[in-house]
């Protein structure tokens, strides 16, 4: 038997695991587009300020995964899935076969509007190779301009402010996806922003970016203001990642629809973390839940369900809120 994981994140290392745990004499592997090994995601904004080393970022999940006889291909991008055939295409021309496929490749960063003819312009916040050509970028910069709504735009406005950087945060409004933080929350944490010499843009997008040399930008926003600057970082919500799905017969909404066995309506292929749209007994509907915590505990359970476990997704409110690693967030400091 064979089990494929699409994805190093939270949930693709819970599915090998679990795999792995309930079938010991099969194959498991990981096939991830990351060439670092497994990190923590959430600790990105704090390898941006210098408060955490990329060499302290390992996730705890992935450790010994070689030991537990789960073997790990990185720097693979899935372009294909041909479910009839059980195969993934990957972009380096390569392909992998499986008996049974857990897809757990997360999400991709929403550009707004303004920035989708201006790449070069700005910089993502997604990844440990992405922080990593933030902070560098930084240290060559003045005034940074954060886009994005809710926790991350927070956390990347603060870090880059406490790097030294003039920074100006345009927060567009809640997110439209996920789970934004609490009203409460979030409005001291931006207070608390603003007194350590943030400057806040609030109900308001980018309309259009002007490179003026390839070292500084006008931003243009809705709100008829001009900002210049030398880095625009993008922190911004995720959508699932399912493009390479398409033509696969895996059926896909906002994300992959699974059921609450987190399996598709393809008999041997799962999805689990924030690429999934999880069917919630509960409330009778589908929904997306981003988050380390669900991604764990959704990866868990399809990989116990790739070996025949059989077991149910019941979906708790406690599994989405607040962070797994790192301070919370009120107190983390300039």
């Amino acid at each position: 038997m064979r089990h494929l994981i699409l994805g190093s994140g939270p949930a693709g290392i819970a599915a090998a695991k679990a795999a792995r745990k309930m079938e010991k004499d099969a194959e498991v592997v990981i096939v991830t587009e990351e060439f670092a090994a497994p990190y923590l995601r959430p600790n990105l904004p704090d390898v941006i300020s210098g408060e955490k080393d990329p060499s302290a970022l390992p996730d705890p999940q992935g450790k010994d995964l070689a030991a537990a006889g789960i073997e790990v291909k990185s720097g693979k991008r899935a372009r294909r899935v041909d479910a009839g055939r059980n195969r993934i295409l990957f972009s380096d021309g390569s392909e992998e076969t499986y008996n049974f496929l857990c897809v757990a490749t997360g999400g991709k960063p929403i550009l707004p509007l303004g920035l989708t003819g201006s790449f070069g312009a700005f910089l993502s916040l997604n990844s440990l190779s992405d922080a990593l050509r933030i902070k560098a970028r930084a240290l060559r910069s003045d005034v940074s301009v954060v886009y994005g709504p809710g926790y991350l735009g927070l956390e990347a406005a603060r870090a880059l402010r406490k790097l030294g950087q003039q920074v100006i945060w345009v927060n567009p409004g809640l997110p439209r996806f996920g789970n934004p933080i609490s009203g409460e929350l979030e409005a001291k944490a931006t207070e608390k922003l603003r007194n350590n010499g943030v400057t806040i843009k609030e109900g308001t997008d980018i309309a259009d970016v002007l490179d003026l040399d390839g070292q500084t930008y006008i931003v243009y926003t809705t709100g008829g203001e001009e900002i210049r600057c030398q880095m625009i970082v993008v922190a911004t919500e995720r959508l699932p990642a399912v493009h390479f799905l398409e033509g696969s017969g895996v059926k896909v909404g906002s994300g992959i629809l699974v059921d609450e066995y987190l399996l598709t309506n393809v008999s041997n292929v799962f999805a689990a973390g924030d690429c999934a749209e999880v069917f919630d007994i509960n409330r009778r509907e589908s929904r997306i839940n981003f988050g380390w915590r669900s991604a764990m505990k959704q990866g868990q359970l399809a990989g116990e369900n790739m070996a025949g476990g059989g077991k149910l997704y019941i979906r708790n409110t406690e599994d989405y809120f607040g962070l797994l690693y790192g301070s919370p967030l009120l107190e983390r400091s300039l």
